[in-house]
């Protein structure tokens, strides 16, 4: 089901009513016909002998008739206007991308890729922490703050991968003065004096990309420009399929396609193909993640 806040929600909803009114009515009168005009049931010597390709006109029904016509034509156009917000929602109302939060995404046979446009930043802390954690990040250094004085942590930090440096805070605060490339990805982890991960905080800076998961940011619109790479062998179709906003969009060869959507609640969701595109088509799935924002209810 498509999240809540969505007019597919709605539009599912709705759907789903009339396909069990359409399908009900369906069912119940070819059961009547199965059972009441079954072999047996009728006395086939009293039976017009109707040729094949030929209908007798005194069988006519024009009331009939019309009315198989327009009730159906009737649903058909009331579906349509139900779907019109969802189809402007989709195609038809795209976010100013000057604003927006934009992610590239590259898909292969059988892998989604993402590139951030700019910075993104992941934070979370444990479970039942009874105190907040600020974290300052610059190309200058590390801030911490925790607006108590009776805590004292260890914070963490990694920038390139390979060396992990450390500094403690006490009396509320520290920091550490340093060359930080804000370029690449800035992991930060804080523990308390008993080693216990309290606070996590992760940087990616613009132009990093992950393989399968992506992080976007709540209560902000999301556009993802898409592309379809080639390999070793020619680049084929796909089709970006986001279930938790019900939006989905075709990665075209040789042709940038875009797909946006805007999330209103935190959480981490399914990420899947939906065009068939080779043996492990059923394997190029991954994981997107709305992260905390002020713009976002709730959000830090």
């Amino acid at each position: 089901m498509p999240a809540e806040y969505t007019d597919f929600n709605s539009l599912y909803a709705d759907f789903m009513f009339w396909s069990i009114i359409v399908g009900v009515f369906t069912f119940i009168w070819l059961l009547y016909s199965v059972i009441v005009f079954r072999r047996g049931m009728v006395d086939e010597s009293k039976l017009e002998k109707l040729e094949p390709g030929t209908f007798p006109r005194e069988r006519d029904d024009i009331k009939l008739e019309i009315t198989w016509i327009v009730l159906p034509t009737l649903l058909i156009a009331w579906l349509c206007v139900l779907s019109w917000n969802s189809l402007y929602d989709a195609w038809g109302s795209m976010p100013p991308e000057d604003e927006a939060f934009v992610v590239e995404a590259t898909a292969t046979q059988w892998n989604w890729a993402f590139t951030y446009t700019e910075p993104i930043v992941i934070e979370e802390s444990a479970d039942g922490l009874v105190y907040p954690i600020y974290i300052g990040v610059s190309d200058t250094g590390i801030s911490v703050s925790t607006g108590t004085m009776d805590v004292n942590l260890t914070v963490y930090w990694e920038n390139n991968l390979s060396t992990v440096m450390e500094f403690n805070i006490s009396g509320g605060s520290g920091g550490i003065n340093t060359f930080l490339d804000t370029n690449e990805v800035i992991d930060i982890t804080i523990k308390n004096s008993d080693g216990d991960v309290v606070h996590t905080y992760t940087r990616f800076a613009a132009q990093t990309g992950q393989s399968g998961q992506v992080y976007v940011p709540c209560g902000r619109d999301v556009i993802m420009k898409m592309k379809s790479e080639k390999t070793d062998a020619d680049a084929v179709l796909h089709a970006l399929f986001l279930p938790e906003w019900a939006v989905k969009e075709d990665v075209v060869p040789n042709l940038e396609t875009i797909i946006y959507f805007t999330p209103q609640e935190t959480g981490t969701y399914d990420l899947l193909c939906a065009e068939y595109c080779g043996m492990r088509h059923a394997y190029m799935t991954g994981k997107i993640t709305v992260v905390p924002s002020p713009l976002c209810e709730g959000g830090a």
